[in-house]
């Protein structure tokens, strides 16, 4: 298939062609071919695991304002990784474009995950060097978005629902959740959100939109019952 293809799928068109064929290049590709000259794709990967680290870190950074650093981290390690990076990978068939080595091919390398997890990778770190730094954030989010629906979405946190089923078990009853405020301008608001019960304030949460906000209100709310006796 021609990578003009996999340029629609991905929503990038290369200036530099010879960075995207470096990208989809497998090592047993340029085992197999040396006479070629090729440069197989880790050095790209190299580069595209710390760009899309940056990159998921500053949105969910953005994206979590109440959340502290040790489950920023939890999230980031939750969003990448082989898995999700290979899910990535697969909803744009990105291993049908794979240079591999024969054995490598008949081996199913088209489906393995560490294999399509690294060209992903490689990708990034090609757009990378093609663009800027701006423009890979902006195509790695909609990547995201298309392989999972929202990336607030991909790490459920689901604070929510067990603060519901503590209230049901503990006061019988099911807790308030309310919008108390709305902070900034209508492009780029911030949801505050408070969970009370019987009238009691037991959380203050902040997000992005109103089931982010409730989360976080719940998530403090559940530490508040940690400090109970």
């Amino acid at each position: 298939m021609g990578l003009d293809l996999l340029e629609a799928r991905i929503g990038y068109i290369f200036r530099d062609k010879t960075l995207l064929r470096e990208a989809l290049t497998h090592p047993t590709f340029v085992n197999e071919h040396k006479d070629l000259g090729l440069e197989d794709n880790q050095r790209l990967e190299f580069l595209g695991d710390s760009i899309v680290n940056t990159a998921i870190t500053r949105h969910i950074f953005n994206l979590f304002p109440d959340a502290k650093e040790g489950e920023l981290t939890k999230i980031r390690s939750t969003l990448v990784n082989e898995g999700t990076l290979s899910k990535v990978a697969s909803f744009f068939d990105l291993g049908d474009f794979l240079y591999l080595g024969k054995g490598e091919d008949l081996n199913h390398g088209r489906q393995k995950s560490s294999i399509l997890a690294d060209a992903y990778e490689a990708l990034v770190g090609a757009i990378f060097l093609d663009s800027s730094f701006d423009k890979t954030y902006e195509i790695i989010e909609k990547h995201f978005d298309s392989a999972f629906g929202h990336i607030e979405d991909v790490y459920s946190l689901d604070y929510k629902s067990t603060f519901i089923e503590y209230c049901q078990r503990k006061y019988k009853c099911t807790p308030d959740i309310v919008l108390v405020d709305e902070i900034g301008p209508a492009h780029s608001k911030i949801f505050v959100i408070d969970v009370t019960v019987k009238g009691k304030v037991f959380g203050r949460g902040k997000g992005r939109n109103k089931k982010q906000a409730s989360q976080m209100a719940c998530r403090e709310a559940l530490k508040s019952l940690e400090d109970m006796p």
